[in-house]
């Protein structure tokens, strides 16, 4: 439910326009330094990503993007790797407040993305770094050691991947809806919980070729060391997972929605989603109904079970002059 939330909210920032998946990951090398300084670091890649993407736009086309992030911390396999999935228009606001789609499915090369991310993520750790903001080991707060650090950083190659556009909304919004409000881990891939150890199913990228659906392995661990591994992800209090940046930012689109520039469109006030089934709600009636509230689907005043109709997400939940 939180995720429909999420999603009804984030369909009503979005441009009717092409957007891209697009993934930004911390290399392995500063991963340790990382964990242990993570308020900051994941910060840092919200920041140093949003910048990249917009100071790309900016130079090569002149536009302003709309950019949704969504921090990771884990694989599938529960250890530590920071990295942000983003959904970024495929276009923008120019200067004159005018929307500009970008004809081509190609976005950029994904190395160029990556050395701009990679630049500017080095200069703020470094700036970080000395306003002391960010732990190091003994062994880095040495100068010499950690001038060879940072060389090391700026040799290796940093990922960023682009994936085609998406050109419907409802997909874009589904498609990266299922990375927010959920665990590092699914049920179903618990295969088995005994003699203190469980078992669970990972992606075995290592063993599978690239570009195609990723093989399974099964990994066995003790308790203790899977609730270590499960809790590292679990975010600081307040700290916010979602992030929307360029003509997505909040304090830019109730700026423009003030001055009537991004305008509802009156035909499609309210656009219908989905259709479902009241049985495909039945795992979150049981849900609720373990920690001993009302079924939410049972109506509390003639005590029957609520016939489903439909999910309605209205396109624009906000007027033009709302503060």
């Amino acid at each position: 439910m939180d995720t429909q939330k999420w999603a009804q909210n984030t369909l009503a920032r979005l441009e009717d326009m092409k957007h891209h998946h697009v993934v930004f990951t911390l290399p392995r090398k500063i991963r340790t330094i990382a964990l242990y300084n993570q308020k900051i670091i994941h910060h840092l890649i919200f920041e140093c990503a949003h910048f990249a993407l917009i100071e790309w736009f900016k130079n090569k086309h002149q536009i302003k993007p709309g950019i949704v992030s969504v921090l990771h911390t884990f694989g599938s396999d529960l250890k530590y790797h920071p990295h942000v999935h983003m959904i970024v228009t495929a276009g923008g606001i120019n200067e004159q407040k005018q929307i500009v789609t970008l004809p081509s499915y190609y976005l950029t090369r994904q190395r160029f993305l990556a050395n701009i991310f990679k630049k500017r993520f080095i200069l703020r750790f470094k700036q970080e770094v000395n306003k002391e903001n960010i732990i190091l080991s003994p062994s880095l707060q040495l100068k010499l050691r950690f001038s060879a650090f940072i060389n090391q950083l700026h040799k290796e190659q940093w990922i960023v991947a682009i994936q085609k556009p998406l050109d419907d909304l409802i997909q874009i919004v589904g498609y990266v809806g299922r990375y927010t409000k959920r665990a590092c881990i699914s049920e179903y891939k618990i295969q088995s919980i005994d003699n203190d150890h469980i078992q669970f199913l990972v992606n075995d990228y290592q063993n599978s070729k690239r570009g195609e659906k990723p093989k399974s392995k099964i990994i066995k661990m003790h308790f203790v060391q899977f609730l270590d591994q499960l809790l590292q992800h679990v975010p600081d209090k307040k700290f916010r997972m979602v992030r929307y940046a360029g003509i997505y930012n909040a304090h830019y689109l109730k700026k423009d929605i003030n001055q009537e520039i991004i305008k509802p469109n009156t035909s499609k006030e309210i656009e219908e989603i989905q259709i479902l089934d009241i049985d495909d709600f039945l795992p979150y009636r049981n849900l609720v109904k373990q920690f001993d509230h009302d079924d939410p689907l049972i109506c509390p005043n003639c005590k029957l079970a609520m016939t489903f109709d439909q999910i309605l997400f209205r396109k624009y939940p906000f007027a033009i002059n709302d503060s």
